[in-house]
């Protein structure tokens, strides 16, 4: 029988319950510590899920006895505290966005791959069943030749919201706004299902909200292969309307309707016009109304893939990837320029 991974959370915000949920329903794994400043917190978070308060994330990476963190802090701490972690030789679990910027990412892989600990990036919505399902029509050719991708983020968050945490609406500290925190999520979806695009063209504004960072933004894709893309993303639009993917080939269309949990396709030849439904869950409104489905089954590839000694489905490459195409935009958008993109290339980090 194989030893369970006992787990450290790290950051007790609104993100951090479903990853206590996800531990308790994924076998071979157990919490065994929680840190925050907050005390207060920290200790009803212990009394609705057990475990074991600490007020130093250090001095949890001190313990023997957890193997893994789960990194649910705000952007600018993830990578000092995974570098900590895997200077522990502690497995490192973060919740998206991996980093504020590429040079924080590619810090954080190279120190995961010196200690020899698995680096995993929370992207839950990767493990939908509906995802796995449109996965499948674009990788077996049902939709043709891609030509056109776009994904819509039309969501809405109150002054309250940004209010609610010093860290949140700064380049310091989120180090964006819309599209590295809300939107970061349908981006790293439009990457994994249809690859990555090789110029940008983008505009970004603050329009209803009093914060440094962008609340809207759009930005025009161009890929290598003669497709176009798009991507929409606000959290100005009220109330916050479900999250939308939309790709379409020379064989036929495909609408993920992601924020609905409902992918419908339409086929040419032979003619096909099908549709699926799933669970719910969405952020589009408030960052809550979401649930553990997608957090429970990342998880469960997690502990696997520790056991397994191999890389997770969202492994750190995957993390960086959405990480740069967010950097391409706020480049483009402040150069009023239309920017190559390689994933590969020097970070550019907004001032």
């Amino acid at each position: 029988m194989m030893n369970p991974i006992r787990f450290a959370i790290i950051g007790v915000g609104n993100i951090a319950p479903l990853h206590a949920v996800a531990i308790q329903n994924t076998p071979n794994a157990q919490l065994v510590a929680v840190c925050t400043r907050d005390e207060t917190r920290g200790r009803a978070f212990v009394e609705e899920f057990g475990s074991e308060y600490f007020p130093s994330y250090r001095d949890i990476l001190a313990r023997d006895e957890v193997d893994a963190v789960s990194l649910c802090t705000p952007h600018d701490l993830h990578a000092p505290m995974a570098l900590a972690a895997a200077s522990a030789h502690k497995h490192i679990l973060v919740e998206k966005p991996m980093a504020r910027n590429l040079k924080e990412c590619d810090t954080m892989m190279d120190a995961a791959r010196r200690a020899g600990v698995v680096l995993g990036v929370v992207f839950q919505m990767r493990f939908d069943p509906l995802t796995h399902k449109l996965k499948m029509l674009i990788d077996g050719g049902k939709l043709g030749r891609l030509i056109w991708t776009t994904t819509n983020a039309l969501w809405f968050r109150t002054d309250e919201y940004y209010r609610s945490g010093a860290w949140r609406g700064t380049w310091e500290h989120e180090g964006g706004g819309v599209l590295i925190n809300q939107a970061i999520h349908a981006i790293d979806l439009m990457l994994y299902l249809t690859g990555t695009p090789t110029r940008v063209t983008a505009q970004m504004r603050t329009l209803n909200h009093q914060i440094q960072v962008e609340d809207a933004a759009l930005a025009i894709l161009e890929y290598a292969d003669n497709r176009l893309g798009l991507i929409q993303a606000t959290v100005a639009a009220y109330p916050g309307y479900p999250e939308r993917l939309e790709i379409v080939g020379t064989r036929g269309s495909a609408i993920y309707h992601r924020g609905q949990a409902r992918l419908e396709w339409h086929l040419v030849e032979p003619r096909e016009d099908g549709a699926e439904q799933g669970a719910v869950s969405s952020g589009a409104s408030a960052p809550m109304n979401i649930n553990a489905a997608g957090h429970i089954a990342q998880y469960q590839d997690f502990v696997a893939a520790i056991h397994e000694r191999r890389a997770p489905l969202v492994d750190g490459h995957a993390g960086r990837t959405s990480v740069a195409v967010v950097e391409a935009i706020y480049r483009s958008a402040r150069e009023r320029a239309t920017v190559e993109l390689n994933v590969n290339a020097p970070s550019f980090t907004p001032q």
